[in-house]
């Protein structure tokens, strides 16, 4: 539980792979897309009632800060651990968020099962696009089809439409994956976040 790290040489927590400072900037990160999260789906639930616009709306920032924070920690597991925070704290915030919790939790391991397979871990700039792409595909198909399938939803009832609305998704979602990376490069040539 406790190790020396060797480049500092100081004394730190892990939590299998993730040490406390890997778990803390994934706390940050978690923040900042509820934030940004909450900002978005007011201001899109304020112009459409089309739930799915909220999924489209927040796939390209949300994934921009995904991707930042996964080029900080590169270790697979780490949007599955994204997915549980977000969707046990959207769950407690507010039950009818309740969707979100298994969306968010397949959408990450998704994300992290593909991002092992075709890359070993995360931090190149495919690695982030392809696994910001497959969480927002995932988290879409499965937040829309369980609101229509549990009632939670009257407006989306077309298969059509939940496939149409998990390919924008999945195409913004992988455009802010691609942005990410280049900020979170930036952000490491500044020194801004280590390696």
């Amino acid at each position: 539980m406790f190790k020396k790290t060797s480049n500092t040489g100081k004394w730190m927590v892990h939590f299998g792979n993730f040490t406390t400072r890997d778990l803390a900037f994934i706390g940050m990160i978690v923040a900042l897309m509820f934030i940004i999260e909450m900002v978005i789906m007011l201001g899109v639930a304020a112009i459409t009632p089309f739930p799915g616009a909220k999924s489209i709306g927040q796939a390209f920032f949300i994934s921009i800060i995904i991707a930042v924070g996964l080029a900080k920690v590169t270790k697979v597991g780490t949007f599955t651990i994204i997915g549980i925070i977000m969707g046990v704290v959207a769950g407690l915030i507010m039950p009818a968020f309740l969707p979100l919790l298994p969306a968010a939790i397949l959408g990450g391991l998704a994300a992290d099962t593909v991002t092992k397979i075709f890359y070993g871990r995360y931090g190149s700039r495919n690695s982030l696009v392809v696994a910001c792409g497959v969480n927002q595909m995932v988290e879409t198909l499965l937040i829309l089809t369980i609101m229509v399938v549990f009632g939670f939803s009257t407006e989306i009832i077309n298969p059509i439409m939940i496939l149409i609305t998990a390919i924008l998704a999945t195409v913004l979602g992988a455009a802010g994956g691609l942005i990410g990376s280049k900020i979170a490069t930036e952000l490491q040539s500044a020194g801004a976040i280590g390696n």
